[in-house]
Parts: C-alpha cells; structure tokens; sequence
C-alpha cells in the first residue's frame, strides 16, 4: 500500500518540481486522513525526497546527453575560433585604413 502511495505521489504531485517542505505537507495530509501511520511520514518524506533528487539528476544526465549529441551533429564555432576571426577582422581593418589613406 505505501509503495502505491509512494508511486501515486511521485506521478501526481510532479517529484521534480516540489520541495522537501511541500512533500511533506502532502504526507501529512495523507497522516491527517488515516491513509498512512504517523510514524511511516518520516521515512515516506525522506524517500520521496531521495527520489526527487534521483530523478533530477536523471534529467540533467539525460539533458546532457542530448545536448552533447546536438553539439556533436552541429558545427559550432569555438571560442579560439572566435577569437582567430576576430583577430583576422582588426588586421583586414588595419590593412583597409592604410590603404585608404594612400
């Protein structure tokens, strides 16, 4: 029954947006019903709260995943190659006011 619960509270409340305090709002309210024992809240708390971070961290790994694989398949510029072009740029700038001035 509490793995149900668990499970129920897991889908229906959206684990990867609440807050240790806001879960245990709603188990107490769970306690306040008679749905769990006062002394299963506690340990209720701290698994879905476990949980929460298990599943967050899934998504930031997965999250990376995607993007490295984005990155993979799309030709970005570098930094070192920003900087190479930019350096180019002020040297054909250079080279153009000389010989405008001429």
């Amino acid at each position: 029954m509490l793995n149900f619960i668990e499970k129920g509270m897991l889908l229906g409340l959206g684990v990867l947006t609440l807050t240790r305090d806001k879960i245990a709002q709603a188990v107490n309210s769970l306690v306040e019903e008679g749905e769990v024992k006062e002394e299963e809240a506690a340990s209720i708390i701290d698994r879905l709260v476990a949980r929460g971070e298990e599943e967050q961290q899934e998504l930031r790994r997965m999250v990376r995943e995607e993007l490295d694989k984005a990155r993979a398949s799309v030709p970005l510029a570098t930094r070192k190659d920003i900087e190479a072009l930019s350096e180019r740029i002020d040297a054909l700038s250079t080279r153009l006011d000389e010989m405008t001035k001429e």
